[in-house]
């Protein structure tokens, strides 16, 4: 009995410890995997908050190695100013010369002292105001009218408020006829997105280049429609040589907004050259004579190159700063995320550890992908290259869209450190084929205006018993032209036919396809003038000339 008691106690005391043991087991394992989980969400914090990787300047992350600010990182706001080459003398230099002759709201007063201070000239700069006729209060000129008198050639007839208002503002335009002839053009530029606290940051003065050689288009048309060849021709040259002024841009940055203003004034000349200057009969050799040698001394139009690297500055000068030099730290990173689309929670991103040499080497080698592409031969080739550029961001972009890359970003900085680099490009890079088709047609009007000058001028050397026009544009060549000229577009000479007592000229266009002579403006078709203007689709057509010209009677502006 004794015995049975004690097996008794003890079997109990035995359960009890094994109970007890496996308490304390399951204890250790929720204690252990509570542990884990703790480890595994610092660890996770660790990675998402923790410090990021000194950014290391080189070439292939800040692309710009010096000059240095004090804290170590480049300094690009300085770099562009160097780049841009020394300010040239206020008196010679274009920049001033506009300044002195916009609006006075065209320079933000805060930047004014520093700006001006750049430039050497004094804070109260405008001596007088050119509004264009539209706004002038003294003068009654519709918008339509004005555009009307930038298509057409007109005279004090048609339109007599607009024919008043440039008698009355003559000596004022001629001021910027004047200031075509300065010797440079400095001025920097606020595409510079991070530096705008503190340089001299100023780009206001494009749409004051752009007004003035607006009024100079409206009134050299003004002096075809008056017979005032010579006149009209001066006009266009200023506006010429004023956008050769600006993107003269060999030794300096171009930003895309002063780019597209050069291209745009050099169409104008171009328009009123091959649509009304060139088609009338009563040009003399010897203005042809001074219109080539004036088109030849011209030089090129802006590089493409120069539009690159000025987005690249801007970029770069505006990443680094707000990453490394914010007051308020990553705090203010959601700046650089407004707009870019990180995807849901795009604000703790903003917070997260993010290895921007990375992101910097990323951004860099796309930008370097973009310059091997301009340099590659062939329009077309060069083309298809930066359609494949953009829909390769595109894609990856929408990839990013996935919930399981998105779930990797948040758990691993090398994914995180990719989505931004693709959001950021996806966001800031600009249609380079939009860029390179812009270029390509200016040089491609550049090329046919050219080329009708050097048939105008073998018609006048080989009338009144000679053909009117030569059967091949080989017979310009070498005394009206170096070369036979080549299509921009296409690489191969321009389309040239003899069309009874004239010629058609043509420009494959954007397309790469000749449609028949088919003009962007519309008003030729087939390659023959029409009453009414064709509707056309703008990356579907040529850039023609077709000599001659119908003797039109000035079509009157159509008031809604």
């Amino acid at each position: 009995m004794k015995v049975t008691m004690n097996d008794d106690v003890s079997k109990h005391a035995t359960v009890e410890s094994g109970d007890h043991r496996s308490r304390r087991w399951w204890l250790d394992i929720r204690w252990i995997t509570a542990g884990v989980v703790a480890a595994s969400v610092a660890f996770m914090a660790w990675g998402f908050f923790g410090p990021e990787p000194p950014l290391r300047v080189s070439r292939e992350t800040t692309f710009i190695t010096e000059p240095l600010a004090a804290d170590g990182l480049p300094d690009y706001a300085a770099a562009w100013v160097a780049m841009s080459g020394p300010a040239p003398p206020p008196e010679e230099n274009l920049a001033v010369a506009v300044l002195k002759r916009c609006r006075g709201d065209a320079l933000d007063p805060s930047y004014a002292p520093v700006v001006c201070g750049a430039l050497g000239i004094s804070t109260d700069l405008v001596e007088d105001r050119l509004v264009d006729p539209t706004s002038d209060a003294s003068t009654m000129v519709s918008r339509e009218a004005f555009k009307a008198a930038c298509e057409q050639p007109w005279t004090a007839k048609d339109i007599p408020e607009l024919d008043d208002w440039l008698r009355k503002n003559e000596p004022m335009i001629d001021r910027f006829v004047e200031a075509s002839r300065l010797p440079g053009y400095w001025l920097p530029s606020s595409s510079m997105w991070g530096f705008r606290d503190r340089l001299p940051v100023f780009s206001g003065i494009e749409p004051e280049l752009r007004r003035g050689s607006e009024i100079l288009k409206c009134r050299s048309l003004w002096h075809v429609g008056h017979g005032r060849y010579a006149e009209a021709w001066r006009d266009l040259h200023a506006i010429a040589r004023l956008s050769r002024l600006i993107a003269a841009a060999e030794r300096r940055p171009l930003d895309f907004r002063t780019f597209s203003t050069a291209l745009g004034m050099q169409d104008y000349v171009d328009h009123v050259m091959t649509h009304a200057l060139l088609a009338k009969p009563g040009i003399s050799r010897d203005l042809l004579a001074t219109m080539a040698r004036d088109l030849d001394s011209l030089g090129p139009l802006p590089a493409a190159s120069t539009v690159v690297l000025a987005e690249r500055l801007g970029i770069m000068g505006y990443v680094v700063p707000l990453v490394l030099r914010s007051p308020r730290g990553r705090g203010d990173r959601a700046k650089l995320y407004d707009g870019i689309d990180v995807g849901t929670g795009s604000s703790i991103f903003g917070w997260s550890s993010i290895d921007w040499n990375h992101v910097l080497k990323r951004l860099n080698a796309a930008y370097d992908e973009v310059d091997a592409i301009f340099l590659s031969p062939g329009y077309r080739e060069r083309q298809e290259k930066f359609e494949h550029f953009h829909d390769a961001l595109r894609r990856e972009h929408d990839a990013w869209k996935q919930g399981s890359r998105r779930a990797m970003a948040l758990l691993n900085r090398g994914y995180r450190s990719d989505l931004v680099a693709n959001a950021i490009e996806r966001h800031v890079m600009i249609d380079f084929g939009s860029v390179l088709a812009m270029l390509t047609r200016s040089r491609a009007q550049v090329v046919l205006a050219r080329t009708a000058v050097a048939l105008a001028e073998w018609k006048l050397d080989h009338e009144p018993d000679g053909p009117c026009y030569p059967d091949r544009l080989e017979a310009l060549v070498p005394r009206y032209l170096p070369a036979v000229p080549l299509d921009p577009f296409a690489d191969a000479p321009l389309i040239y036919e003899r069309r009874g007592d004239g010629y058609l000229l043509a420009s494959v266009g954007q397309n790469g396809v000749y449609d028949g002579g088919l003009d962007m403006r519309g008003w030729i078709a087939g390659g023959e003038w029409h009453d009414t203007p064709q509707k056309v689709v703008r990356d579907k057509c040529d850039h023609v000339i077709r000599m001659p010209m119908p003797d039109r009677p000035f079509i009157q502006p159509v008031v809604p």
